[in-house]
């Protein structure tokens, strides 16, 4: 008898291998090496997870919804590239819809979306604060990836924000900085929020004499050069840390304009190591999200989820996934 909801990142963690690995061993979507194979398919065994393709009921949809916050963001095709691999190899198809950070245009991707017969959903939202009715009481399974809602009874796949937070802060302090700032988004945004919270707590514990420095500005503004250059007039840091790392490319270009080199007078640590990183000739150290695992165990989930009613989660339950990091400094 198979195991309540085993997941990829169960097989994955007891393995020591990616979940991406035990994803191409099941669905033979990709070479991988005998001696891996031979390990992920005993830990399969061991762990009672049945590697044939359920059969989907009868009544069981086979379109899954998927509502993104911004697909422009080379973080939300990452994850949306591994669900619908993974989706596609369990016989699903996806309906994406993209927000574009519109909260009234994630409110009609919900209703449009939870209109069609579809077997499950995964959203990452725009808000944390407002947790639609539609989804509250949705009686198809729902995973939020990224993002949650402060409240919920649902499953939530991605990273602990509050501990990267942590841990970037921490890190600027090791390399000598004593006035470091964060550069995020607005609360309702969760995983600036959780982050700039993690931040603080580590400078009250680290430099309780440095006041924190906040800096939240508005998605998608034109205002963003002007706001973060009169921060850094203002504060003076000698270390940043960005949310994200389309912050980050603001702020370097702010700097640039600014004639404050980094990291002389200024070091950044920031989230996702995008490509246009590897062209500076500077060092920028890196967060790394895990971001197709984070796709792929969402997707895993959701799928067992739909295909086995008795196991949907009636509580919420948070799969963190760990980051990376990339010292450049």
């Amino acid at each position: 008898m198979q195991n309540k909801l085993v997941r990829l990142e169960d097989i994955a963690h007891k393995a020591g291998v990616s979940i991406t690995t035990v994803s191409h061993v099941i669905n033979k979507t990709r070479y991988v090496k005998q001696e891996t194979r031979e390990l992920v398919l005993r830990t399969l065994e061991e762990m009672n997870y049945d590697i044939k393709k359920p059969k989907a009921r009868p009544s069981v949809s086979k379109f899954i919804g998927v509502v993104v916050a911004d697909i422009t963001e080379d973080y939300y095709i990452s994850i949306v590239k591994a669900i619908e691999t993974y989706a596609s190899e369990q016989s699903f198809s996806i309906l994406l819809c993209d927000s574009e950070d519109d909260v009234e245009k994630e409110k009609r991707n919900i209703r449009n979306i939870l209109d069609r017969d579809i077997g499950g959903l995964i959203i990452s939202p725009i808000n944390s604060e407002k947790y639609p009715k539609e989804i509250r009481e949705a009686e198809i399974p729902v995973v939020f990836v990224d993002r949650k809602y402060e409240k919920h009874d649902k499953v939530f796949v991605g990273i602990n924000n509050f501990e990267s937070g942590y841990f970037g802060t921490g890190y600027l302090a090791s390399k000598g900085c004593s006035t470091i700032a964060f550069i995020g988004y607005p609360e309702t945004v969760y995983t600036a929020h959780q982050r700039a919270i993690g931040y603080r707590d580590c400078l009250s514990e680290r430099l309780p004499d440095c006041q924190p420095r906040v800096l939240k500005l508005n998605y998608r503004q034109e205002d963003s050069n002007k706001l973060i250059r009169e921060f850094v007039e203002s504060v003076r840091p000698d270390g940043v840390i960005c949310a994200t790392s389309d912050i980050c490319y603001q702020l370097i270009g702010s700097l640039d304009e600014m004639g404050i080199s980094i990291p002389e007078q200024i070091k950044i640590v920031t989230y996702d190591d995008n490509k246009w990183l590897d062209y500076l000739k500077f060092p920028v150290s890196v967060i790394t999200q895990p971001t197709s695992e984070i796709g792929y165990t969402a997707i895993d989930i959701l799928v067992r989820m739909i295909l086995h009613p008795e196991e949907r989660k009636k509580i919420a339950t948070d799969v963190f996934l760990e980051t990376g990091f990339i010292d450049r400094l």
